[in-house]
């Protein structure tokens, strides 16, 4: 069933007949219903469907984050539409057994370059907490006008498992920390970090890999 979202003059949602309303950005599509197809799907369909599974799957933990990190990528489309697209594009790569996350492409936001130049990280087991520390380039923050941006730092496990940063800290103080809990997956978890502007402008930069850590 068809849904109008804001009153009468609002846009529609959903199924209508044989036909679905699909809005993105302030642009409303209408297309058909697709045909259910007797024909059993070709390799390069079954290998499009295979990526696509792995790219939802793995973001699906840090949806909060991608929604910040990819909303000015593409003003056309959704955040989440944005960031499926180009990590699909960007983060997937051929192995012998079928498709792998390439962690060191997965970008959890883009925009400006990131300003990080060098970086440390510590993990304390007794008070359950990730640190990381970094320095930065001073110019291109000044360009960018990064130094008041907020740290947003995320720690994923493939296991479905991730963490994140509730205070966050500026550009310009240099450190981050992250709460960890004990009864969370013990395994392997890659970090990424990336900083955005709360100035309503929802600007931010491009995530940076920072590699893994045990936990």
């Amino acid at each position: 069933m068809a849904v109008i979202k804001n009153g009468a003059n609002g846009a529609l949602s959903g199924k209508a007949g044989s036909v679905v309303f699909v809005t993105e950005g302030n642009t409303t599509y209408v297309r058909g219903l697709p045909k259910k197809s007797k024909k059993k799907p070709s390799a390069d369909q079954i290998q499009s469907r295979s990526r696509f599974s792995l790219i939802q799957k793995f973001i699906s933990p840090m949806l909060v984050l991608l929604r910040i990190g990819f909303k000015n990528y593409n003003l056309n489309k959704k955040a989440y539409s944005n960031a499926m697209s180009y990590n699909l594009n960007n983060a997937i790569e051929k192995t012998a057994t079928g498709y792998a996350i390439n962690y060191e492409n997965f970008r959890v936001s883009k925009g400006t370059p990131n300003p990080i130049t060098s970086y440390t990280f510590e993990v304390d087991k007794e008070t359950e907490t990730f640190t990381l520390s970094w320095n930065y380039d001073a110019n291109l923050s000044a360009v960018s006008d990064l130094n008041t941006s907020s740290c947003r730092l995320l720690l994923y496990c493939p296991e479905e498992v991730a963490f994140a940063n509730e205070n966050m800290n500026t550009l310009a103080l240099r450190t981050q920390t992250v709460k960890l809990q004990r009864q969370q997956h013990i395994g392997t978890y890659h970090i990424y970090v990336f900083f955005y502007k709360t100035d309503g402008s929802d600007e931010c930069t491009d995530s940076k890999y920072l590699g893994t850590f045990e936990w």
